[in-house]
Protein backbone atom coordinates (compact mmCIF):
# COMPACT_ATOMS: atom_id res chain seq x y z
CA UNK A 1 0.00 0.00 0.00
CA UNK A 2 3.06 2.24 1.01
CA UNK A 3 4.35 1.45 -2.38
CA UNK A 4 1.13 2.59 -4.51
CA UNK A 5 0.85 5.38 -2.77
CA UNK A 6 4.71 6.49 -3.26
CA UNK A 7 3.84 5.71 -7.11
CA UNK A 8 0.69 7.54 -7.14
CA UNK A 9 3.06 10.61 -5.38
CA UNK A 10 5.59 10.49 -7.99
CA UNK A 11 3.17 10.54 -10.87
CA UNK A 12 1.41 13.36 -9.65
CA UNK A 13 4.34 16.11 -9.33
CA UNK A 14 5.36 14.48 -12.67
CA UNK A 15 2.05 15.17 -14.02
CA UNK A 16 1.98 19.07 -12.91
CA UNK A 17 5.79 19.65 -13.65
CA UNK A 18 4.87 19.36 -17.00
CA UNK A 19 1.48 20.81 -17.21
CA UNK A 20 3.16 23.91 -15.87
CA UNK A 21 6.13 23.54 -18.15
CA UNK A 22 3.26 23.19 -21.33
CA UNK A 23 1.19 26.14 -19.69
CA UNK A 24 4.17 28.44 -19.23
CA UNK A 25 5.93 27.51 -23.20
CA UNK A 26 1.86 28.37 -24.19
CA UNK A 27 2.05 31.83 -22.49
CA UNK A 28 5.45 33.12 -23.99
CA UNK A 29 4.99 31.09 -27.36
CA UNK A 30 6.13 34.68 -28.96
CA UNK A 31 8.95 34.61 -26.96
CA UNK A 32 9.85 31.61 -28.79
CA UNK A 33 8.65 32.38 -32.21
CA UNK A 34 11.18 35.05 -32.13
CA UNK A 35 14.53 33.29 -31.33
CA UNK A 36 16.31 33.74 -34.67
CA UNK A 37 17.62 30.25 -36.27
CA UNK A 38 21.13 29.89 -36.17
CA UNK A 39 23.07 31.35 -38.81
CA UNK A 40 23.90 29.12 -41.76
CA UNK A 41 27.13 27.19 -41.43
CA UNK A 42 30.03 28.60 -43.52
CA UNK A 43 31.23 27.22 -46.49
CA UNK A 44 34.83 27.62 -47.44
CA UNK A 45 36.29 26.73 -50.94
CA UNK A 46 39.73 25.09 -50.63
CA UNK A 47 42.47 25.30 -53.18
CA UNK A 48 46.12 25.59 -52.94
CA UNK A 49 45.81 27.46 -56.06
CA UNK A 50 44.65 30.76 -55.82
CA UNK A 51 40.86 31.20 -55.93
CA UNK A 52 39.11 34.31 -57.01
CA UNK A 53 34.98 34.94 -56.52
CA UNK A 54 32.94 36.56 -58.92
CA UNK A 55 29.77 38.26 -58.39
CA UNK A 56 27.21 37.23 -61.87
CA UNK A 57 24.33 37.80 -60.21
CA UNK A 58 23.18 40.49 -61.95
CA UNK A 59 20.67 39.36 -64.31
CA UNK A 60 21.56 42.49 -66.53
CA UNK A 61 25.29 43.69 -65.66
CA UNK A 62 28.10 41.63 -66.48
CA UNK A 63 30.76 41.51 -64.44
CA UNK A 64 34.59 41.59 -66.16
CA UNK A 65 37.57 40.42 -64.64
CA UNK A 66 40.78 41.25 -65.31
CA UNK A 67 42.35 38.13 -63.64
CA UNK A 68 46.16 39.25 -63.63
CA UNK A 69 44.99 42.21 -61.40
CA UNK A 70 42.04 40.61 -59.50
CA UNK A 71 40.17 44.00 -60.45
CA UNK A 72 36.23 43.83 -61.73
CA UNK A 73 34.96 46.27 -63.37
CA UNK A 74 30.73 46.39 -64.33
CA UNK A 75 29.03 46.50 -67.94
CA UNK A 76 25.46 47.51 -67.24
CA UNK A 77 24.49 47.29 -71.03
CA UNK A 78 26.37 45.41 -73.31
CA UNK A 79 24.82 46.47 -76.46
CA UNK A 80 25.25 50.17 -75.79
CA UNK A 81 28.25 49.85 -73.76
CA UNK A 82 30.61 48.53 -76.17
CA UNK A 83 33.23 51.04 -76.11
CA UNK A 84 34.03 49.96 -72.29
CA UNK A 85 35.17 47.35 -73.29
CA UNK A 86 37.69 48.52 -75.06
CA UNK A 87 38.58 50.89 -72.04
CA UNK A 88 38.87 47.79 -69.17
CA UNK A 89 41.70 45.28 -69.09
CA UNK A 90 39.90 42.85 -68.48
CA UNK A 91 39.93 38.71 -69.48
CA UNK A 92 36.69 36.66 -69.13
CA UNK A 93 33.29 38.25 -68.54
CA UNK A 94 29.76 36.69 -66.47
CA UNK A 95 26.70 36.74 -65.61
CA UNK A 96 24.67 34.44 -64.69
CA UNK A 97 25.91 30.50 -66.22
CA UNK A 98 27.05 33.30 -69.33
CA UNK A 99 30.86 33.96 -69.69
CA UNK A 100 32.23 36.07 -72.59
CA UNK A 101 35.86 36.60 -73.33
CA UNK A 102 37.54 39.73 -74.52
CA UNK A 103 38.25 39.01 -78.02
CA UNK A 104 36.61 37.57 -81.22
CA UNK A 105 32.79 38.98 -81.62
CA UNK A 106 32.65 40.35 -78.39
CA UNK A 107 35.17 43.10 -78.67
CA UNK A 108 37.41 42.59 -81.96
CA UNK A 109 39.99 44.71 -80.67
CA UNK A 110 40.66 42.23 -77.91
CA UNK A 111 43.03 39.29 -77.92
CA UNK A 112 41.90 36.77 -75.55
CA UNK A 113 41.19 33.10 -76.38
CA UNK A 114 40.09 29.95 -74.64
CA UNK A 115 41.34 26.35 -74.89
CA UNK A 116 39.65 23.58 -73.00
CA UNK A 117 41.85 20.74 -72.12
CA UNK A 118 38.76 18.84 -70.51
CA UNK A 119 38.88 16.90 -66.59
CA UNK A 120 42.32 16.77 -66.23
CA UNK A 121 44.59 17.52 -63.18
CA UNK A 122 45.36 21.37 -63.15
CA UNK A 123 48.88 21.01 -61.90
CA UNK A 124 49.45 18.83 -64.54
CA UNK A 125 49.22 21.35 -67.07
CA UNK A 126 52.61 22.72 -66.93
CA UNK A 127 53.10 24.74 -70.20
CA UNK A 128 50.16 26.81 -71.56
CA UNK A 129 49.01 25.16 -75.64
CA UNK A 130 50.58 27.63 -78.20
CA UNK A 131 47.53 26.95 -80.32
CA UNK A 132 43.96 26.05 -80.18
CA UNK A 133 42.67 29.44 -78.40
CA UNK A 134 38.63 30.16 -79.69
CA UNK A 135 37.54 33.45 -79.06
CA UNK A 136 33.70 34.82 -79.39
CA UNK A 137 31.31 33.81 -82.18
CA UNK A 138 27.82 33.93 -82.64
CA UNK A 139 26.30 30.28 -82.27
CA UNK A 140 22.62 30.33 -82.72
CA UNK A 141 21.92 33.60 -82.29
CA UNK A 142 24.02 34.20 -79.28
CA UNK A 143 27.23 35.54 -79.27
CA UNK A 144 29.28 32.88 -76.93
CA UNK A 145 32.98 31.56 -76.70
CA UNK A 146 32.81 27.83 -77.38
CA UNK A 147 35.30 26.57 -75.27
CA UNK A 148 34.13 26.97 -72.53
CA UNK A 149 30.07 27.77 -73.17
CA UNK A 150 29.50 24.61 -72.05
CA UNK A 151 31.26 24.69 -68.49
CA UNK A 152 27.82 22.92 -66.57
CA UNK A 153 25.47 20.17 -66.00
CA UNK A 154 22.03 20.84 -65.46
CA UNK A 155 20.17 18.52 -63.68
CA UNK A 156 17.15 18.35 -64.23
CA UNK A 157 15.54 16.85 -61.75
CA UNK A 158 16.69 19.63 -58.89
CA UNK A 159 16.89 22.42 -61.96
CA UNK A 160 20.41 23.30 -60.53
CA UNK A 161 23.91 23.99 -61.95
CA UNK A 162 27.35 21.91 -61.17
CA UNK A 163 30.25 22.85 -63.07
CA UNK A 164 31.73 20.00 -65.00
CA UNK A 165 35.34 21.48 -63.52
CA UNK A 166 37.30 21.63 -66.55
CA UNK A 167 40.88 22.88 -66.67
CA UNK A 168 41.01 25.69 -69.35
CA UNK A 169 43.94 27.29 -70.41
CA UNK A 170 43.45 31.21 -71.38
CA UNK A 171 45.40 33.86 -73.79
CA UNK A 172 44.57 36.82 -71.55
CA UNK A 173 44.40 40.50 -72.39
CA UNK A 174 48.07 41.21 -71.29
CA UNK A 175 49.64 38.67 -73.59
CA UNK A 176 50.23 36.19 -70.79
CA UNK A 177 48.53 33.26 -70.22
CA UNK A 178 46.15 30.87 -67.50
CA UNK A 179 45.20 27.93 -66.52
CA UNK A 180 41.77 27.92 -64.82
CA UNK A 181 38.94 25.35 -62.86
CA UNK A 182 35.14 26.73 -61.96
CA UNK A 183 35.70 25.21 -58.12
CA UNK A 184 31.94 26.21 -57.26
CA UNK A 185 28.29 27.97 -58.68
CA UNK A 186 26.49 28.95 -55.15
CA UNK A 187 26.95 31.37 -53.08
CA UNK A 188 26.02 30.25 -49.56
CA UNK A 189 26.04 26.01 -50.85
CA UNK A 190 28.59 23.77 -52.46
CA UNK A 191 27.46 22.17 -55.47
CA UNK A 192 26.90 18.82 -53.78
CA UNK A 193 24.67 20.15 -51.77
CA UNK A 194 22.77 20.97 -54.69
CA UNK A 195 22.21 17.42 -56.07
CA UNK A 196 19.40 15.93 -53.72
CA UNK A 197 17.15 19.51 -53.55
CA UNK A 198 16.65 22.70 -55.52
CA UNK A 199 19.05 25.31 -54.10
CA UNK A 200 17.48 29.09 -55.21
CA UNK A 201 17.80 31.00 -57.60
CA UNK A 202 19.42 33.68 -55.45
CA UNK A 203 21.66 31.44 -53.69
CA UNK A 204 23.18 30.86 -57.49
CA UNK A 205 25.52 32.81 -60.09
CA UNK A 206 28.90 32.85 -57.76
CA UNK A 207 32.03 31.28 -59.12
CA UNK A 208 34.62 30.32 -57.11
CA UNK A 209 37.55 30.05 -59.88
CA UNK A 210 40.94 28.49 -59.22
CA UNK A 211 43.65 30.02 -60.95
CA UNK A 212 47.00 30.53 -61.81
CA UNK A 213 49.00 32.76 -64.00
CA UNK A 214 52.50 31.74 -66.03
CA UNK A 215 55.33 32.85 -65.77
CA UNK A 216 57.52 33.65 -68.85
CA UNK A 217 56.80 31.84 -72.05
CA UNK A 218 53.21 30.67 -71.09
CA UNK A 219 55.34 28.47 -68.08
CA UNK A 220 53.27 27.83 -64.76
CA UNK A 221 55.03 27.35 -61.52
CA UNK A 222 55.13 23.51 -60.55
CA UNK A 223 53.01 22.04 -57.58
CA UNK A 224 55.98 22.05 -55.71
CA UNK A 225 56.75 24.89 -56.29
CA UNK A 226 53.18 26.95 -55.41
CA UNK A 227 53.42 24.93 -52.06
CA UNK A 228 56.56 26.62 -51.14
CA UNK A 229 55.13 29.96 -51.97
CA UNK A 230 52.36 32.34 -50.27
CA UNK A 231 48.86 31.84 -51.78
CA UNK A 232 45.47 34.01 -50.78
CA UNK A 233 43.69 32.39 -48.17
CA UNK A 234 40.69 29.99 -49.36
CA UNK A 235 37.41 32.33 -49.93
CA UNK A 236 34.48 31.73 -47.49
CA UNK A 237 31.42 31.04 -48.59
CA UNK A 238 28.89 33.63 -46.60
Amino acid sequence: MKNTLNIFAILLVGTFVFLSAINYMADNIEDYETVPLPPKKARTITSHNPVIKVDATSRNAWTLVDFSSGETYTIEDLEHEKDKLKLYPWDIGFQRTKIITNGGLTNPHGSVGVKNLGSIDIDTVGVAPETGYLRDEKSYGKVINKAIASWYLYRTRTHNIESQKNVYTVRMADGGYMKMRILNYYCGREESECRSFMCTREEAACYFIEYVLSQNNGKFFSSSILSQTKTPAPKTVN
